[in-house]
């Protein structure tokens, strides 16, 4: 296929922006005698990997929303636990570091091109025309940065505008899924480490985690050979990238530690170790539950929901009688109605026990003893909410590496079809 050589100033867009506006390729090599158009444009080769101004690069955004949403997490998960002064000493120390660390990235999200680009390389170059005895590029060729992304001369103003915004939109929901996944898996291991039992159950947690590492990441390997062995097929381009930028097994963070993100954890989130559903523990029916048992986790949410709601019902009726004197409250209508209701079975046992006395008797006179509980009982109840809430959503959360995945391998597709569609512009000067 012929295709135009590279001029100064074509439009770049990158599968790693998170902006809507494209950038210009320049010229960074120190010998330039090659030019189009009477001098005034420079004709690219592969020593030119610069833009006329940086993106705002996908990969420190997704570090820097990462660690926060992971230290938002951990603070969380903390506050949902009764931890003790060490116990908060120990997740304040994680998460003030995981927040430094989200706002260390923020700084470093304008101002990652130059030399990530700088230390990439372009690939499908022409293999026998050279300027200034460098390969030359057209407009098949494709620059990998050394931080991830792929960029391509476009020389359409619209359609590198077009295919812009579309991968910058891709690339947002990419890292707001990250982060919200990191949010739950910041909250998650704090109470699965905090609720852990003894030291076998610290190594559950632990194993478990490293476990789901290992499988997401083989899981998400499966993924993208997946989609770029079955997408575009008919897209030249989009065959040339996958086989210019490969899809491996081994993760970025193995090869470059500085660049892990909470995104790489393991999950603890959906496995409960708290004796009813854990590993290996069985539920109320006496079925064996390896990880995850949906029948008493929905079985918890409506007991602490439903008792929430009686704690509440019983207090607005204890203020009608908090002025009564203990020894009239077996006078008061108000408080001989309570006294039915308790009977009955309208409270759970654990909002009125401090009513029964030790005939297993329910009292008018008893009844002030109640109120001190309902607060403390209160705060239990929504603590409980929240824990089932976390690795509710943590359950959810465990498929967003996936939909990330997916989002990401959305924006090849995309610059791909950019530079297809680009494919009829370019300069008269093009290569056989």
């Amino acid at each position: 296929m012929s295709a135009s050589y590279i001029p100064k100033n074509v439009y770049a867009i990158c599968t790693f922006q998170t902006d809507a506006a494209p950038r210009k390729f320049i010229d960074t090599r120190s010998e330039i005698s090659v030019f189009y158009s009477k001098g005034s444009r420079t004709l690219l080769t592969i020593e030119d990997k610069n833009i006329d101004k940086e993106f705002p690069c996908k990969s420190p955004k997704n570090a820097m929303w990462s660690f926060l949403a992971f230290g938002a997490g951990l603070l969380l998960g903390a506050a949902l636990l009764a931890l003790g002064p060490i116990g908060w000493l120990i997740v304040g120390i994680v998460a003030a570091t995981s927040i430094g660390f989200g706002i260390y990235h923020a700084t470093q999200i304008s101002h990652k091109c130059t030399g990530s680009l700088n230390s990439g390389n372009w690939k499908i170059e022409h293999q026998t025309v050279r300027f200034n005895k460098q390969n030359a590029i057209t407009q098949n060729s494709m620059l990998v940065c050394d931080a991830g992304g792929i960029l391509s001369p476009i020389f359409s103003q619209s359609i590198a505008e077009k295919y812009a915004a579309r991968i910058d939109a891709l690339n947002n929901k990419e890292i707001w899924t990250n982060g919200i996944a990191s949010f739950f898996g910041g909250a998650g291991a704090v109470l699965a480490f905090g609720e852990a039992a003894g030291a076998w159950g610290v190594t559950k947690v632990a194993l478990w985690m490293g476990g789901t590492m290992g499988a997401v990441t083989v899981a998400s390997y499966g993924e993208r050979e997946v989609i770029r062995s079955t997408a575009l097929s008919d897209n030249e381009h989009y065959q040339n990238m996958n086989e210019a930028d490969r899809n491996e097994i081994i993760p970025g963070f193995i090869k470059d530690p500085t660049g892990t993100t909470p995104g790489d954890l393991g999950s603890p989130d959906i496995m409960e170790i708290d004796g009813k559903t854990g590993w290996f523990a069985k539920d109320p029916d006496g079925k064996l539950v390896v990880f995850f048992n949906g029948k008493q986790y929905i079985k918890d949410i409506k007991g602490n929901y439903t008792e929430l709601k009686q704690g509440s019902q019983l207090a607005n009726d204890l203020k009608k009688i908090e002025n009564v004197d203990p020894r009239e409250m077996y006078k008061n209508a108000e408080a001989k109605q309570i006294v039915e209701n308790i009977r009955q079975g309208k409270y759970s046992e654990s909002l009125v026990k401090s009513s029964i006395d030790g005939n297993n008797v329910v009292r008018p006179r008893d009844l002030i003893k109640v109120m001190p509980d309902l607060k403390a009982i209160k705060i239990q109840n929504i603590k409980n909410l929240g824990k089932l809430t976390v690795k509710g959503g943590g359950l959810i959360a465990f498929v967003f590496p996936f939909v990330a995945t997916w989002f990401s391998e959305q924006s090849r597709m995309e610059l791909a079809n950019a530079m297809a569609e680009d494919m009829n512009n370019g300069i008269a000067v093009v290569s056989g």
